[in-house]
């Protein structure tokens, strides 16, 4: 049934281990380019602080927490069960053949994806403020999704995979050609237009075909590891800095 919540930690031994160490590094990047993200759309530099440690700290801590929307029906299956029969007292098992439908769980990952969300959501909120700059802003998240459909394919078993770098760079590329007369809008732009496109392009329109491969499980926006959209939209911040201190 819909609603359910799934807690799904995929790392384990040294491989956690790791992921603790790659955890606190992102972290410190992550709130350090947050905050300045806050900073723009004119919150103090305390009140910027403590709301990007919140949504940084909730996004690592909810990174494994998915919750379930959709259950789709798939194709039944045949699954071998055993009942006992007793003959004259004595129990003797008997293998049947009942036939089980299949189902996939759709699920949205909190830290991966409704956090970015909220955060993209509070930009766009405080940030546009005319119709020129949210047209402009429209185009760019446009141009990710096409990018991100492009170059994103789905693998049997391992679900959507495309390069990391490929939609914080062309968010980067992208806002800084349409927001270079507002140059401030451009981390934002960058940032709202990576985690919208991945989100569109990479996930929900390749959904069918992640169906069709017949997982247990489809997680929009990771299944407990640093997901794409978290990175892409980070990433997209520096990048786009990056770019503009070039030019500029």
């Amino acid at each position: 049934m819909a609603n359910r919540i799934i807690v799904f930690f995929p790392v384990r031994g040294i491989t956690a281990i790791l992921y603790v160490f790659l955890a606190l590094f992102l972290f410190i990047i992550s709130l350090s380019y947050f905050t300045y993200l806050f900073r723009l759309i004119g919150l103090s530099h305390g009140l910027a602080f403590v709301f990007s440690s919140l949504l940084t700290i909730f996004s690592f801590l909810f990174s494994s927490v998915n919750i379930v929307v959709k259950e789709v029906q798939r194709e039944r299956e045949l699954v071998p069960e055993v009942d006992v029969v007793y003959v004259f007292g004595i129990p003797l098992p008997v293998t049947r053949l009942s036939i089980k439908p299949r189902k996939t769980l759709i699920a949205i990952n909190v830290g991966g994806c409704l956090i970015p969300l909220i955060i993209s959501i509070l930009l766009i909120y405080f940030a546009f403020h005319n119709l020129h700059n949210i047209i402009l802003l429209v185009v760019d998240v446009i141009i990710l999704i096409a990018a991100s459909k492009y170059f994103s394919k789905v693998m049997e078993g391992v679900g959507v995979v495309m390069n990391p770098l490929i939609p914080p760079i062309i968010a980067g590329i992208f806002s800084v050609l349409l927001f270079l007369h507002n140059p401030y809008l451009v981390p934002i732009s960058a940032y709202i237009s990576s985690v919208f496109g991945t989100l569109i392009g990479a996930d929900l329109l390749n959904i069918r075909s992640i169906l069709e491969a017949n997982p247990q499980i489809v997680s929009i926006g990771g299944m407990g590891t640093f997901d794409g959209i978290f990175l892409s939209g980070l990433f997209s911040i520096i990048i786009g800095e990056l770019l503009l201190a070039l030019i500029i």
